[in-house]
């Protein structure tokens, strides 16, 4: 008898916001599956959050990286020094740190647009209530198949 097992791996399985703050001070990742390289803290910092008696833990640092379509192309997005903070809802790409290296940042009514050094748009935002939430693309899961006779 031949038995065949089906193992779905996902690589990515956040399904978690991707927003641009213009009050994040660092771009901060809620899945470690986002990050290419991360280096972990022995002890965990403390970040302050939005609202001053807020706090969340920094368990980790390194580059992450997202992909999103912008105009019908697929554009991966690494960002360096990102933070590794599990206790967040939401992913945070700060405006502030996009801006550091060069990028331009355009808010109105309904979306955000980030433009690279080039003037290319590299990544862009729909505006939902008070959130500008950028459009990512999940990663695909992985099937692997397995036989035993």
């Amino acid at each position: 008898m031949t038995q065949a097992v089906l193992n779905v791996v996902h690589k990515n399985e956040s399904t978690a916001l991707a927003l641009i703050d213009s009050r994040a001070s660092d771009h901060c990742f809620i899945d470690k599956a986002s990050f290419i390289t991360i280096t972990y803290m022995h002890q965990p910092n403390m970040g302050l959050a939005a609202s001053r008696e807020s706090t969340f833990s920094i368990a980790g640092e390194g580059k992450a990286k997202i992909e999103t379509n912008v105009n019908g192309i697929t554009r991966a997005i690494t960002f360096n020094d990102a933070l590794y903070t599990p206790e967040l809802r939401s992913n945070l790409i700060s405006v502030s740190r996009l801006v550091g290296k060069g990028a331009k940042v355009h808010f109105d009514e309904h979306e955000a647009q980030v433009k690279s050094i080039d003037g290319t748009t590299i990544m862009m935002a729909r505006r939902y209530g008070c959130l500008y939430t950028v459009e990512t693309i999940p990663e695909p899961p992985t099937a692997l198949i397995v036989q035993v006779k």
